[in-house]
């Protein structure tokens, strides 16, 4: 008894001192209150739910949402703390949250805890919701002019909604902006709206009717819809409210991040492709580098209409980003109003059209592309569609790195069946082995045009003397053992200016010794190529060699010096008189000597020099120590020699 009295004497004079000489204690301590948390409400959304909270003693809460699929691990306070969202809770009012970027009709689990001022947490509660279905959409049909659809809308939206519609093109609404053309889309004045009565719409988007119908009423659009379009249909949930363009008591747009309980839908439809139609436009272009030219397109003649565009390497890779990289759908956008108001395409019934190339624009250093659908009526349920790459020839070839001239192209190497002399074969076996040059006779016709031929001994082409006959006959005469026919002067060019290119056309001006002569003909050759290589502005394409003939030497170099086109004669005139009738080089012949000193005769006298035809190591032997000095070496075998000058 008496160690008792002694220690509650010990602890009141312990208490006395913790509370300071002369202050009495508050009263007696009570422990903290543990903190404690209980759901009141979960409301749920389409993308959201908002929750609320009751609790106890607290002054922070925490959370995790887990998709209920993933919901096999439970969390810890102290990891819902560390790892999920928090926020302050509000003083015995409970607290509310909003849980958003969720997924339509998905489970979840929630997962909250809360911890008072002295850090002390909660239990854990979960609890599972299920967020709200996005309407039941359904494609009926779709056909060429439009589509059937039908759509059941969300039990949640409200009475005092309405639900706005708009179709549009792909190509219009990503020209427009995309998303943020949505709004304005379905703002405009043709963009129909009806109260919500009912939670299913019909739609009957077509060339005929355009229409939807809910209730029984048919509300109507007016945008066309043409075979293969890309629509873009949209459906959105309007609320009572400030309109951005109309102000206070006018329907405003619900759905969007700050909304996103509200409702809204997009898809995109491609109606039924057209029937194909057989007969295609035909497209053919003379274009010169300049941009100069025409571009020349054909109407098939069982259609009615047909539309073209004209897209330089940029424009048509915008218009494919408007079409989200589809290449098929290039058909429909030549025939779209997008089309002809922003890109310039025409449509049009004449049966033929020629487009002025300089009126283009055209960019030399890409490629321009032609769209051509033509249209068998008016309906456009039958359609042929033509893709064509332009692309304008380059101003002059890439550097050569050496001096071969193949000899009616190197047909002798290449193998004269496949590659006979002077065909087009030819001219590409010696660009694919990037010759400097390669020969060619060229002869005048009686319809002052310039064919592209090796005659035979006779001087005729196909049995025909060329002089006396039109190109059309000449050609007609025959083929190349190839099936090649023989080609024009213009056909050559065209072959060598493309790009890449490091070859010229070295174009022999022959004479023509039978039955007589004719060296006024071979002279018109020489006046009529010059004309022709002008027109094409193909001037550093090409150059000449003049027969050794006086006469025909003499009147040629006048023409070519006219348009820049270097031209060099054959012969064994002096260098003085060379000179004197504007050649600039002398082509020598192998059989009239080739030794240095007959080469420096010339080279002394400041013109350059050119040997033929060098084929055999004997022919490389004389060469061999000064070929270097050479403008050209003339050769039926351009790929031997050409690796003997490496």
């Amino acid at each position: 008894m008496k160690l008792k009295l002694l220690m509650l004497s010990l602890l009141s004079t312990l208490l006395f001192v913790a509370c300071g000489e002369g202050e009495e204690p508050d009263g007696p301590l009570t422990p903290p209150q543990g903190a404690s948390v209980a759901i009141a409400e979960i409301k749920v959304d389409i993308q959201s739910a908002t929750v609320k909270i009751s609790h106890s003693a607290a002054t922070k809460y925490a959370y995790i949402v887990d998709k209920a699929s993933l919901a096999s691990y439970t969390y810890t306070a102290e990891e819902l703390f560390e790892k999920g969202t928090t926020g302050d809770c509000i003083a015995s009012s409970g607290t509310s949250f909003t849980v958003r970027d969720l997924t339509d009709n998905t489970e979840y689990t929630i997962y909250i805890a809360v911890k008072n001022r002295n850090e002390e947490l909660s239990d854990v509660i979960k609890h599972n919701f299920i967020t709200a279905a996005l309407p039941e959409y359904t494609l009926k049909s779709k056909s060429c002019t439009g589509f059937t659809a039908s759509v059941r809308l969300p039990k949640h939206i409200p009475f005092s909604s309405v639900v706005k519609w708009a179709v549009t093109d792909l190509a219009t609404y990503n020209y427009n902006g995309g998303v943020s053309y949505e709004n304005q889309l379905l703002n405009r004045n043709e963009a129909i709206y009806a109260n919500y009565f009912t939670d299913r719409y019909d739609f009957d988007i077509n060339n005929t009717n355009r229409t939807f119908r809910k209730d029984g009423v048919e509300y109507s659009h007016y945008d066309a819809i043409l075979p293969g379009q890309p629509i873009v249909f949209l459906l959105g949930e309007y609320g009572e409210g400030a309109h951005p363009e109309y102000g206070a008591g006018h329907y405003a747009p619900l759905y969007g991040k700050e909304n996103s309980a509200a409702y809204f839908r997009k898809e995109i439809i491609i109606t039924t492709k057209p029937a194909t139609l057989t007969q295609t436009p035909s497209v053919s272009s003379t274009l010169l580098p300049s941009g100069k030219g025409s571009i020349s397109i054909a109407k098939p003649t069982s259609a009615a209409k047909m539309f073209y565009l004209v897209l330089n390497e940029q424009q048509y890779g915008e218009v494919l980003r408007l079409l989200d990289n589809n290449a098929n759908l290039l058909q429909w956008f030549t025939c779209s109003p997008l089309a002809a108001n922003h890109f310039g395409a025409v449509s049009t019934t004449s049966p033929a059209v020629t487009i002025d190339a300089s009126q283009l624009a055209l960019k030399a250093d890409g490629t321009n592309y032609l769209l051509v659908c033509a249209w068998e009526d008016e309906s456009g349920l039958k359609q042929s569609f033509v893709k064509a790459e332009l692309t304008l020839p380059p101003s002059a070839p890439l550097p050569a790195n050496n001096i071969i001239i193949a000899h009616r192209g190197g047909s002798a190497e290449a193998g004269k069946n496949s590659t006979p002399d002077n065909s087009i074969a030819s001219l590409k076996y010696a660009m694919r082995l990037g010759c400097y040059a390669s020969e060619a006779d060229i002869y005048w016709t009686k319809d002052n045009q310039i064919i592209v031929a090796h005659a035979d001994g006779n001087c005729k082409i196909n049995g025909l003397y060329p002089w006396e006959n039109t190109l059309a006959q000449l050609q007609a005469a025959g083929k190349l053992s190839n099936g090649e026919t023989l080609p024009s002067l213009q056909d050559y060019i065209r072959a060598v200016m493309v790009k890449g290119s490091k070859t010229k056309l070295c174009l022999d001006i022959k004479a023509i010794t039978k039955p007589t002569t004719h060296h006024p003909e071979s002279v018109k050759a020489c006046k009529r190529a010059c004309e022709i290589i002008a027109e094409m502005e193909a001037e550093k394409f090409c150059e000449f060699i003049c027969s050794g003939y006086e006469d025909i030497t003499k009147n040629c170099a006048q023409y070519a010096n006219a348009i820049g086109v270097d031209i060099g004669a054959m012969g064994s005139f002096s260098a003085s008189q060379y000179k004197s009738w504007g050649y600039t080089w002398h082509n020598r012949d192998k059989s009239k000597g080739i030794t240095a000193d007959k080469i420096n005769t010339y080279l002394n006298a400041g013109m350059e020099v050119s040997v033929y035809t060098i084929d055999t190591d004997s022919d490389w032997a004389q060469i061999e120590s000064y070929h270097t000095k050479l403008r050209g070496i003339t050769t039926n075998y351009p790929n031997r020699i050409m690796a003997k000058t490496r």
